[in-house]
């Protein structure tokens, strides 16, 4: 979601409600009231999901995607004019899976897009691919390690740029900070977090020439909670903060504020209307907690997106809560304060022509009961946790994808996996396991 210009909001995201597959890309454009202007789907018999999303400066959209359309999913952009309408797309990658997971403009006008790649080994590593204007591919790297890295945010810097991700895999899962030259070429790269799963979502290069960086941690807390770090230059910590304590909580996007605060987006089960609710956090420069506001309902409800408007802020994600059923999208304009002009819900159906609905088979989990391994089937690539009978998290993975084995060296008994795709949803699966 993006303020793309004086009283005009554009928003990326992703149907399940029809279209010409299982999932198309859904854009569409609201005024500054949030009535909706126009609409599209994009997207064909496979699975596409849009991930992040640019204004250009001639007012062209920039979409980032992924795309299962040639059997294994590889990273998709799409370029559209100011109303939506397609002018290219492109999909990249190799013979195995590849993801995209955000993109940015440099100053002579290439795009350099992060994510994550499992070419050439079964490991994924995070990848980065740079193109010119017209989608054409200049260069790509790949940096990684031991274990399992990926990329999920990325910042440009005076003489190159960063990268933030996680680095590990299950409850050694570290967030990552990566600093890269002009050439692509690695200069150096931390790790950060405590003895469980820490993940960084989003970067920002900040004013003091240093970053910044949220998402979630599980290492300070019997509770998922938000997590921000703040780091010199050089990538050494300087503070870290993990909000949460009493119940669920995570952090997806921050900003920079002229003034030095931090404005971050997730969501929370501390408090709200109900299950998660959508969070709106205020930091100050120092990572010191100014105030946090809730939007929600009775269910669901979390914020994967923030932009600035000059007045006030944008907040962009989905909700259970409201809508014409089903999990629909959730946009919220606050002023300077963090608070709207109403409590009350605008609720709209959209008419947009998507065609004639394909469902995709159920997920499910094989073998089920299982000894040593398990595989997903029918289920985006998404972080997976097993919780035991008591509700306790007892392993954890920050990147599965359907069909590759899960290896499990866990008693015998009853567990429940939770799979959260890339779009915050999340399902839930009964698991057994037998004694050998």
């Amino acid at each position: 979601m993006r303020w793309a210009a004086e009283d005009l909001i554009v928003v990326a995201g992703s149907t399940g409600s029809g279209g010409a597959g299982a999932s198309d890309i859904y854009l569409m454009a609201l005024d500054g009231a949030g009535t909706r202007l126009w609409s599209t789907a994009i997207g064909s018999p496979a699975v596409e999901q849009a991930v992040d999303l640019r204004v250009l400066p001639d007012g062209s959209l920039l979409i980032a995607g992924n795309s299962n359309e040639g059997g294994d999913y590889d990273g998709l952009l799409v370029k559209t004019d100011p109303n939506g309408v397609v002018i290219w797309q492109r999909t990249y990658g190799g013979s195995d899976w590849d993801f995209f997971r955000e993109v940015s403009m440099l100053p002579n006008g290439d795009l350099m897009i992060v994510g994550q790649t499992f070419q050439p080994t079964l490991d994924g590593e995070v990848w980065t691919i740079r193109l010119d204007a017209t989608g054409d591919v200049i260069e790509e790297h790949r940096y990684g390690g031991a274990g399992e890295q990926s990329g999920h945010s990325l910042c440009l810097t005076p003489d190159g740029f960063a990268i933030a991700g996680s680095s590990g895999i299950g409850d050694a899962t570290n967030a990552l900070l990566i600093r890269v030259d002009e050439e692509g070429g690695e200069l150096w790269s931390m790790t950060y977090g405590g003895d469980s799963l820490d993940v960084a979502y989003d970067l920002v290069h900040t004013s003091d020439g240093g970053f910044s960086m949220v998402g979630i941690t599980r290492s300070y807390s019997n509770f998922e909670e938000g997590y921000h770090l703040k780091t010199d230059g050089a990538g050494v910590l300087q503070w870290s903060r993990s909000w949460g304590q009493v119940n669920d909580q995570g952090s997806y996007e921050h900003l920079q504020l002229q003034n030095g605060e931090f404005l971050t987006v997730g969501y929370t089960k501390t408090s709200g209307g109900g299950e998660r609710d959508m969070f709106l956090l205020k930091s100050a420069e120092s990572g010191d907690f100014i105030y946090g506001r809730t939007f929600g309902g009775g269910a669901d409800d979390v914020a994967f997106s923030l932009d600035t408007t000059g007045t006030g802020f944008l907040c962009a994600g989905w909700t259970d809560s409201y809508g014409a059923g089903g999990r629909d999208l959730f946009v919220v304009r606050t002023d300077e304060n963090g608070t709207t002009a109403s409590e009350s819900v605008n609720e709209s159906f959209d008419p947009v022509n998507i065609g004639e609905e394909i469902r995709t088979p159920p997920t499910t989990i094989y073998p089920n009961p299982c000894i040593n391994t398990f595989t997903l089937r029918h289920v985006p690539p998404g972080a997976l946790a097993v919780f035991d009978a008591n509700g306790r998290l007892v392993l954890a993975e920050p990147w599965v994808v359907p069909g590759e084995p899960v290896p499990v060296a866990l008693d015998a008994g009853l567990y429940i996996v939770e799979v959260r795709d890339a779009r915050g949803g999340i399902q839930r699966l009964p698991l057994v396991i037998a004694a050998e």
